[in-house]
């Protein structure tokens, strides 16, 4: 990354570092001098040299919690932050933490499948336990632009969900939404910064669907599901779907083949084909694959809305778990599916 300045600027930026940058330069945050974005960014790498320079030319860039350009003209209050990839660049300083960070939602699906074999009362636990990691990534990237997020009030919201299910059924179902309301309201009396509508609606969305997947998952595998089988299915058709769509978007472009197509396509596909395995009700199944699809591509949207502040179907959004905002948006609408399709 380069700009041209005529003089050096005598005032300051802030500039914040995130992942692996932040490590080379040994902060997260530094002022630095720079009339402009690229300004800045020049004086950064010349002051923390080539591995670093390496890093910034795959980060992303934004001031004030906007996209920004190089030419864009900064000022003494601007904050400037410089978002890595989750792969951290071409040459990662942490090569070996930035491998691991990348197999982490796999690592997730791992353990949700295992946990499936488990009791309910651990099933449940695992659920809040994604529910939080999904939350915390969700606030480094709220964090990146300049936005709150409240992580603990949204796994708080997750494990009320999943305890109201199992307590009342369905019937919990319902009022994990009152649930949802009530926390992050009360999470906003208890900090100012919280309470405007503009912090309040994405806490309160976020909220939502953690609570409601989690009452959603538990409930399809207790004594109110009309099938003991449900989870195994979201399970296997969310794993095919997410990974082989996935798979296509990190390969050459081939005509009438997108992610979003894979997904869909293989998430019905892998459905079906679960339901005909152990013999369930394959028609049933492939309605419930078409709902489980298109939450899996809306997620999509979901995810660019939260992460970037903008709707696109370009371009990966920033975060570790990106791929789970599609899964959390599926599982918070399974139960009411197979309630009603099964």
């Amino acid at each position: 990354m380069t700009a041209l300045e005529p003089l050096r600027s005598t005032h300051m930026a802030k500039l914040r570092l995130f992942a692996n940058l932040r490590e080379i330069a040994g902060t997260a945050r530094i002022d630095i001098p720079g009339a402009t974005v690229g300004g800045v960014i020049d004086t950064a790498n010349e002051k923390f040299g080539p591995d670093f320079e390496r890093v910034v030319e795959t980060s992303r860039v934004w001031v004030n919690g906007e996209e920004a350009a190089l030419e864009d003209t900064v000022a003494e209050s601007d904050e400037v932050v410089l978002l890595p990839p989750v792969s951290g660049g071409s040459q990662p300083v942490t090569l070996a933490v930035g491998d691991l960070l990348r197999y982490l939602p796999i690592g997730v699906l791992i353990v949700a499948v295992l946990a499936n074999t488990q009791s309910q009362e651990i099933w449940a636990a695992v659920l809040v336990a994604i529910a939080a990691a999904w939350a915390l990534d969700l606030f480094a990237a709220f964090a990146a632009r300049g936005h709150l997020l409240a992580p603990l009030a949204i796994t708080t919201t997750a494990a009320a969900g999943a305890l109201s299910a199992h307590i009342l059924g369905g019937a919990g179902y319902g009022l994990t939404v009152a649930l949802a309301v009530a926390i992050v309201l009360g999470w906003a009396v208890a900090f100012a910064d919280y309470r405007s509508v503009a912090v309040y609606a994405p806490n309160l969305l976020v909220s939502l669907l953690a609570g409601l997947a989690t009452a959603s998952m538990v409930l399809s595998r207790s004594s109110f599901t009309p099938d003991d089988r449900a989870v195994d299915v979201f399970l296997f058709a969310v794993a095919v779907g997410v990974l082989l769509g996935a798979l296509v978007a990190r390969m050459p472009a081939i005509p009438f083949l997108d992610p979003f197509v894979t997904t869909a396509i293989t998430a019905v596909l892998a459905a079906v084909g679960a339901a005909a395995f152990w013999d369930l009700d394959v028609a049933g199944y492939l309605l419930v694959g078409l709902g489980v699809a298109v939450a899996l591509v809306a997620g999509h949207g979901l995810s660019s809305m939260l992460r970037t502040g903008r709707v696109t179907l370009t371009g990966r959004p920033p975060g570790i778990l990106t791929s789970l905002d599609g899964v959390v948006l599926a599982a918070a609408i399974y139960y009411p599916l197979i309630s009603v399709i099964l």
